[in-house]
């Protein structure tokens, strides 16, 4: 098993998701906060909709919910909101697998490949992340130090948050 990734540039990135709630879950050890695990589409460019015996169109999402949301929804209805995705980055030599799990929760490693112009941003499938600097100087240094050049492909051990907006029946979350 790898080493957890602790340094390097950071980032953080949010997507918009609406999915079905699988799992409202009080966390065990402080019972002051809990998880959500939601089921969205793989690719949500081709729609919010998936095949429930299909596992090739959906991915489950496991994180944390600082908003509370999880003693108020319930399995089985479906959510609009986002999730947040944050972690470290660090340069690796090949492109892993180069296809998402089916479960990604805190601490999956994901491959992204950088997208170096006038910005950085990293496509790690489901989301992209776009990273920001204080001035040029800096973000010269720090894409020297890192060794990140278009191309280079970087990995992540990620945290999730998930914040819900609305939730309900399919028919009122999906037809937005």
């Amino acid at each position: 098993m790898p080493k957890p990734l602790r340094a390097g540039p950071e980032f953080e990135a949010t997507f918009p998701v609406r999915g079905r709630i699988l799992e409202a879950v009080l966390c065990a050890d402080c019972e002051e906060e809990g998880y959500l695990r939601i089921r969205l589409a793989r690719d949500p460019e081709k729609g919010w909709t998936y095949d429930p015996k299909d596992p090739a169109t959906f991915v489950d999402v496991f994180g944390l919910d600082p908003h509370g949301s999880y003693g108020k929804v319930r399995a089985g209805e479906w959510t609009e909101g986002r999730v947040v995705c944050f972690g470290y980055l660090k340069r690796v030599r090949s492109r892993g697998s180069g296809r998402l799990p089916s479960l990604i929760e805190n601490g999956t490693r994901l491959v992204g490949r950088a997208h170096v112009d006038e910005g950085v941003t990293i496509d790690f499938g489901l989301f992209k992340a776009r990273l920001a600097f204080e001035s040029e100087e800096v973000r010269r240094k720090v894409l020297k130090d890192a060794k990140i050049r278009d191309g280079t492909y970087l990995a992540t051990d990620v945290g999730i948050d998930i914040e819900l907006k609305r939730w309900g029946t399919r028919e009122s979350v999906l037809r937005r």
